[in-house]
């Protein structure tokens, strides 16, 4: 969870209010013990007496004095502590922001070795990920095309409209070492979380783009969304389960559950398959 800048306000001011609280309580216990000191007094000086008229007067006197003390002492000391208790509060806060985006790369985009346009490719001339991802369909990975891929193509342009030949260049340089292309990778997940891409390709029938962005219109690819956790849960809670999806109805009663959920008005979606279970994703 991340702060925002109106829960931050809104902290802010039950910090003031917990502050003027205390500042306000030292107060009435100060004023109320010297009260009763100045009582104890007069009253030793002025033994037999009841404490009322001159003494009152005097004891008011007293009071407003030491009030009046005590209140240039300790206001100035309240306001730095004030200023220092709201400053730090704001730090802790940042740090605390920045702590949560520990190991989220939203936005990244490194430099390839290859400036490849995905905006050309997959925008213009309508290439499909999975013509050189290969492995999105078939497993848990999605492949980073290898250079042979890329040479279908390239075998026979040798020219960019952008880069011209010097991007081409350096992939039928790759090509002719048979080398590998040493691409950045931009996608990444902690060691301790699953994640299978034909589960959700082939099965859940999942867009590249509900998780990557619109890649086809990127011509320097960034990471699109957080991929935290909380991301994933708030997928699998909206995603509805498709009617027509024969891989759920073959291999779950989906069809049973999903007749009763829709008769109660209740769409069926991932999270009430298992999709919320902790063991899916780490195990």
């Amino acid at each position: 969870m991340t702060l925002t800048s109106d829960s931050v306000f809104i902290v802010l001011i039950v910090v003031a209010l917990l502050l003027t609280t205390i500042f306000s309580t030292l107060l009435i216990l100060v004023t109320r013990s010297k009260k009763q000191a100045l009582k104890a007094q007069w009253e030793s000086e002025n033994p037999g007496q009841t404490y009322d008229g001159e003494g009152k007067t005097n004891l008011k006197e007293n009071l407003q004095e030491s009030f009046q003390k005590f209140n240039s002492k300790i206001q100035p000391t309240f306001i730095v502590l004030s200023i220092v208790g709201i400053l730090t509060y704001i730090q802790l806060a940042d740090w605390y922001n920045r702590a949560q985006d520990l190991g989220t790369q939203q936005g990244y985009a490194p430099e390839q070795p290859i400036k490849f346009n995905h905006k050309l490719h997959a925008g213009q001339y309508g290439i499909q990920c999975q013509y050189c991802h290969t492995g999105v369909e078939k497993g848990k990975q999605a492949n980073i095309p290898s250079a042979n891929i890329c040479m279908n193509c390239h075998n026979y342009i040798k020219q960019g409209p952008q880069y011209g030949t010097a991007e081409v260049s350096k992939l039928t340089e790759y090509y002719a070492k048979k080398q590998p292309i040493k691409w950045v990778r931009i996608h990444n997940l902690p060691d301790h979380v699953y994640f299978n891409h034909s589960q959700h390709v082939v099965a859940g029938k999942i867009k590249c783009q509900q998780c990557h962005g619109a890649v086809q219109e990127m011509e320097k690819v960034a990471q699109s969304a957080t991929l935290e956790m909380g991301w994933c849960i708030n997928c699998h809670r909206e995603m509805k389960i498709d009617d027509n999806n024969t891989y759920y109805a073959a291999t779950f009663d989906f069809v049973k559950k999903h007749k009763q959920m829709k008769k109660e008005g209740q769409k069926y979606t991932v999270a009430q398959m298992g999709g919320l279970e902790c063991a899916k994703c780490h195990y």
